[in-house]
């Protein structure tokens, strides 16, 4: 795919939660901050081998400090952004709406678990019927706050494809 991709935990814990976690391979290469893999084994979430953990320059724990200080994002997810920017990264997979408007002030494109389910409908990694179970399974089974309207939303997308 050649895709290079930073996450917070969000996506880690719902898609465990709907049994998904493997959607992640449509991503070459996906790196998390040590904070990042410290909050997934606190919920008990091995990080896949594929994942990869990565030390934070100085210089991204400095932005890491201000975008906690000044944007009020918690430590993974500032973390994250901060890795995201000094990867360089395609993509930035959070479920946490503040950190996706951070992200995007920063022009990295963001991805929540719908979106990773969308890309994998895309990428014909799963079916139409698979896509939709799988986001009805975020709204009724997994721990992310996802309103009825985008659930709603998601399934015309998946069934408009």
């Amino acid at each position: 795919m050649g895709n290079r991709a930073v996450s917070d935990t969000g996506p880690f814990i719902h898609l465990t939660e709907i049994e998904i976690i493997n959607y992640l391979n449509i991503f070459s290469n996906i790196f998390i901050t040590e904070e990042v893999a410290g909050e997934l084994k606190k919920h008990k979430i091995s990080v896949p081998k594929t994942v990869k953990v990565k030390q934070l320059s100085s210089y991204a724990k400095d932005n890491s400090i201000l975008f906690i200080n000044q944007q009020n994002l918690d430590l993974g997810e500032a973390s994250a952004i901060a890795l995201a920017l000094q990867e360089k990264a395609d993509y930035f997979l959070t479920d946490d709406l503040d950190a996706r408007r951070v992200a995007e002030e920063y022009f990295i494109e963001v991805h929540g678990s719908v979106g990773i389910i969308m890309r994998a409908l895309k990428d014909k990694i799963i079916s139409k019927k698979t896509a939709i179970k799988k986001i009805i399974e975020l709204y009724d089974k997994s721990s992310l706050f996802i309103t009825r309207d985008i659930v709603n939303i998601a399934i015309k997308s998946i069934e408009d494809f």
